[in-house]
């Protein structure tokens, strides 16, 4: 059986104290842990320039105690436009405040107290995440990479095995930057070298190799703390080397970013994200989460994703229940869930890992193939289980495709592994699941060759707005309304979850007043497919679940 290896010892009081940063993480057992005494602001535009000016004060609040009041991204500049060229809402991250206070009130009714002031668009806790993996064994042993065969890894390496040039961002607990197998494929900032200071004004002095955010340095080793190790091996291992095995990014180089403190707590993961997306990395992997949805998230993975064109990859959970979790749940962010190498969702040894509407794929997430440095000694092949795990995988394969179609954005990376996911549905142990872990289990071969793939760059929330499906999911027949459409003519096309046609070039008429057409799917197979409706003036896409 799987154990989460999450809250340690936050179950066993409810305060606990962390000396790395001086913080107390309070277990909240109706919500997500969070931290007593920080508020995350994000002040008004009208306000800006009032609060620029403030500093550990906010009047009408003296009975708070502030003891801090800083921006929480002080290298971010007011935007110089309010929405990116497709039309979306930029969100401005250098309006964002982080406040420290020592009165003893809870965090929920401080947070209320402050939005009544009308500074803010929004006044919340600062949350905190936990990582998503469960360690199997940490001994030495001989172990088969069933996930380089089941993601045809070796045939997508015959096409592209990645570019240095491309940079995959981890948001992690520890590093071992001097494992044999990660230390050739660290993305070096040659503009502040080790023994300069901040060479480069970036704020982060000596950040040769990435950062640790929360001690504010560029130490990133915790002893026998493999998560990060771990992880960032599956999606970067170095190859070609001689040495251990090869990450799914295979030449893609690495920026690792601490987001944890001595207890693995995750207390900086959003603002590691900030930081990849600020220096280069053009896809940015977190294994790691929690239940709670707050709107500084929602912003910094919307600037990261919409504003930096980066790719954000997420685990899905590993508490085996339909809920959502955060980062993977927010909205443009890849979410990612686990399968054996059989590609159960759920095997019978072990429960499955999260599901939700929310779920884009699923990876290799049982028994992986890894390495790890445990007592001073670099292990090979300590298999490890977790979305965490899987998240890399899919990272790496995210690399693989930013090198080989480098004109492609950040959401269209997205929609091409999703559309050339194999469909697993139809595995007896994932019918139940069936609409709830994504369109399959990715293929790196697939998404590096496939010539017919769905929607690709089609964002889904974008083309359900101009189409309505009904019943979905559905077992027979479906109903396609189609709205504000004024020409006369429309095609429609049906393909499946790796881009094969199914119903292909089917033209009907549009009348005027009853724009609603069935189409008969009761010969389709289990599974997840794509609706496209083409007019003269607009494509609309949408996705259709069949169910049996």
């Amino acid at each position: 059986m799987k154990k989460l290896i999450l809250l340690f010892a936050l179950f066993c009081s409810q305060f606990s104290t962390h000396a790395q940063d001086n913080l107390v993480v309070v277990n909240n057992p109706k919500g997500s842990d969070y931290i007593q005494g920080r508020i995350n602001l994000k002040v008004k535009p009208e306000f800006r320039t009032y609060f620029s000016e403030l500093k550990n004060t906010i009047p009408g609040f003296e009975s708070l105690e502030i003891t801090g009041l800083r921006r929480k991204f002080p290298q971010r500049k007011p935007l110089a436009k309010q929405y990116n060229d497709s039309g979306r809402k930029l969100p401005d991250l250098s309006l964002i405040y982080e406040l420290d206070y020592n009165a003893e009130q809870d965090v929920f009714k401080t947070s209320e107290q402050l939005m009544s002031s009308g500074y803010f668009d929004y006044a919340e806790p600062h949350y905190v995440s936990y990582q998503l993996y469960t360690p199997n064994d940490v001994q030495l042993s001989v172990y088969n990479p069933y996930h380089f065969n089941t993601m045809q890894l070796y045939n997508a390496w015959d096409v592209s095995k990645g570019d240095s040039n491309v940079v995959i961002g981890y948001t992690e607990t520890s590093f071992d930057i001097n494992h044999p197998d990660l230390s050739g494929n660290i993305k070096h900032n040659y503009a502040d070298t080790i023994g300069g200071g901040d060479n480069d004004g970036d704020l982060y002095p000596d950040n040769f190799s990435g950062w640790d955010m929360v001690d504010n340095d560029n130490a990133f080793f915790i002893n026998n703390e493999i998560h990060g190790t771990t992880v960032t091996a599956v999606g970067s291992a170095t190859g070609d080397n001689s040495v251990g095995f090869i990450g799914s990014g295979f030449k893609c180089k690495f920026l690792p970013v601490k987001v944890a403190n001595s207890s693995q707590v995750i207390t900086k993961g959003y603002e590691g994200i900030t930081y990849c997306v600020d220096h280069g990395a053009k896809i940015v992997n977190c294994s790691w989460g929690n239940t709670t949805f707050n709107q500084l998230a929602q912003d910094v993975t919307d600037d990261a994703i919409i504003a930096n064109d980066a790719v954000i990859v997420a685990s899905a959970g590993n508490i085996p229940y339909d809920t959502a979790y955060y980062p993977a749940s927010y909205r443009f962010v890849l979410s990612v869930s686990g399968v054996d190498n059989l590609d159960r969702f759920d095997p019978p040894s072990n429960p499955p890992f999260s599901w939700n509407d929310s779920v884009d794929v699923t990876a290799p997430g049982f028994d992986v193939y890894t390495t790890a440095t445990y007592n001073g000694s670099t292990l090979y092949s300590p298999p490890q289980g977790g979305t965490s795990i899987a998240a890399p995988l899919v990272s790496g394969l995210a690399g693989l495709i930013r090198s080989y179609y480098p004109s492609l954005n950040a959401l269209q990376v997205v929609e091409l592994i999703k559309c050339t996911a194999d469909n697993i549905d139809g595995i007896p142990e994932n019918v139940p699941y069936t609409g709830k872990t994504g369109t399959g289990r990715v293929n790196a071969y697939a998404a590096l060759t496939s010539t017919i793939c769905g929607p690709v760059g089609m964002v889904e929330e974008d083309a359900q707005n101009g189409m309505m499906i009904y019943p979905n999911p559905t077992s027979n027949s479906i109903s396609l309304m189609l709205k504000s459409i004024t020409t006369s003519k429309a095609q429609i096309t049906i393909v499946n979850a790796v881009g094969e046609e199914i119903i292909g070039n089917r033209n009907f008429n549009l009348l005027k007043g009853n724009n609603i057409q069935t189409i008969d799917v009761s010969q389709l197979a289990a599974g997840i497919y794509y609706c496209t409706v083409k007019t003269d003036e607009a494509s609309f896409s949408n996705k259709i679940v069949v169910v049996r």
